[in-house]
């Protein structure tokens, strides 16, 4: 599918996909290596699949003469907005893939405390970056879905400018014309 930038129901379709994939980001209580490997990679994997389509639509839009249509160079602004949260949300998934990878190597070691203790660390790490996943994918959807609804708004112009009265105190000194040849009084 392409995305086409100008299309608020393209981007609302991708903040939409973004939720769905940071819905189901989470350990439960009865984890294993495998369960927690399927659920950071599968959703790494979707990630993935949808950040090409993001960088392919980013990189038709961005290279060349940029666009006359200022609808098309806001959701471009969008996209590429929400190419960095996806990113950030990959990088918190390989993490947790990593720490999987860890506790997979180490599965058939004789248990001790040492390595009791460093599986807990790993599982703790694994939790926390699925959240911080979760938490960075909601957050680039809630993005997206604010930046869809200012696409077609028109530019803000500026008020125009007031001239606000300033205080005596601040005003600068009136220059005053002082005679220079002595005055005299009028008669009486």
């Amino acid at each position: 599918m392409r995305i086409d930038p100008r299309s608020p129901a393209h981007l609302n379709t991708i903040a939409q996909e973004l939720r769905e994939l940071a819905n189901g980001l989470m350990l439960f209580t009865h984890n294993t290596p495998e369960t927690a490997g399927f659920t950071a990679g599968a959703r790494m994997k979707a990630l993935g699949n949808m950040t090409e389509m993001i960088s392919n639509t980013l990189l038709y839009n961005l290279t060349g003469e940029p666009s006359a249509d200022r609808t098309e160079r806001r959701g471009a602004g969008a996209l590429a907005a929400a190419a960095a949260g996806t990113s950030q949300a990959m990088g918190h998934l390989a993490e947790a893939l990593r720490q999987v990878a860890f506790l997979q190597e180490h599965a058939t070691r004789t248990p001790g405390p040492d390595l009791a203790d460093a599986q807990q660390a790993a599982w703790n790490v694994i939790g926390d970056r699925l959240d911080e996943a979760r938490t960075a994918l909601e957050d680039t959807a809630t993005q997206l879905e604010s930046d869809t609804r200012h696409l077609t708004r028109p530019p803000r112009r500026p008020a125009p400018r007031r001239t606000v009265p300033i205080a005596q105190a601040q005003r600068p000194p009136t220059p005053v014309s002082v005679p220079t040849a002595p005055r005299r009084r009028p008669a009486p």
